[in-house]
């Protein structure tokens, strides 16, 4: 009896242990303390290989969106919506922030869709230092920027947006600029990830960029009803954001080339609605404020 009672309090104390590890790491991420911070010019430099614009044909400058991809990295997706971007007119950046950190596509979804790597206010960075970059390209309008996310983006954007209102810096900087998303005329959101840990389910964000989006009805992996919620409380607070929900498709609908055992399909039908939708974000936001601009100079 002795020996019984001696191993179940060690396995015990294990047990505790372990549990106390997980609450403290857990503490330690939510506080943005798991990572090295580093100054924010070393992020730009970092990130920088890993920002690729497509421009219209022309000499511009070009008023420009920069897309941010979902959990699984730079996909089909991604590349359909910039060509679409670039045939209105518009340079599109896309930023790829697994190659960045060496994340491969499997590796990604076994540790980025899963919320164990790269949450939202981590990546947050990306945003900041993505922005600073096309402000200094010559062919790009820095007064004529939208920001473009899908899920994981969605959330990355919804916390850099969150923390540019707390005045928090991403985690993993120990500095940002002042004003982080000067010039931005507008984010669009594609089904994004707004629960859990994400920054926006329990902080207001900026109110003076208008944001859209688009949910999925039951969505699997980014629940609509959270992000219903998280908006309506935003448009109570005074934050411009509308919205709409797509019934009868799943969650990354829009994207053509889906792992083959994933349970996600492809919906042309709509896909080529919300493309649509995009191109008129597109048009109302960035367009017809830069062709002002120019008419006006």
């Amino acid at each position: 009896m002795d020996k019984l009672i001696w191993v179940l309090a060690v396995v015990g104390a294990g047990v505790l242990a372990f549990a106390l590890h997980i609450a403290w790491s857990l503490y330690r991420r939510l506080r943005g303390q798991h990572l090295a911070r580093k100054p924010f010019a070393d992020h730009v430099a970092f990130l920088e290989p890993y920002v690729r614009v497509s421009y219209p044909p022309g000499d511009g400058p070009f008023p420009a969106v920069l897309l941010f991809h979902g959990c699984g990295g730079v996909r089909q997706v991604t590349e359909n919506y910039a060509a679409l971007a670039v045939k209105s007119g518009v340079a599109a950046v896309i930023v790829d922030s697994l190659r960045a950190r060496n994340i491969s596509y499997e590796e990604a979804l076994a540790q980025v869709c899963t919320g164990h790597r790269l949450w939202g206010r981590e990546r947050a960075a990306d945003v900041y230092a993505a922005l600073e970059l096309v402000r200094h390209d010559q062919k790009i309008d820095p007064q004529h920027l939208a920001l473009a996310g899908w899920s994981h983006g969605g959330w990355t954007l919804l916390d850099a947006l969150t923390l540019a209102q707390m005045k928090r810096q991403p985690d993993g900087l120990a500095d940002a600029p002042e004003h982080p998303f000067a010039g931005v005329a507008g984010v669009f959101l594609f089904y994004p990830y707004v629960s859990g840990p994400s920054l926006a389910v329990r902080n207001d964000w900026l109110n003076t960029i208008p944001v859209e989006a688009v949910l999925v009805e039951r969505d699997s992996m980014a629940s609509e009803a959270d992000a219903s919620v998280v908006f309506m409380r935003a448009r109570q607070h005074g934050a411009p954001v509308s919205w709409s929900v797509l019934g009868g498709v799943t969650h990354a609908f829009d994207e053509p080339d889906h792992h083959p055992d994933s349970t996600l399909r492809y919906d042309a039908q709509a896909t080529t609605e919300t493309q649509g939708r995009f191109l008129d974000f597109l048009d109302r936001r960035l367009i017809q404020g830069f062709t002002r601009s120019k008419t006006a100079s």
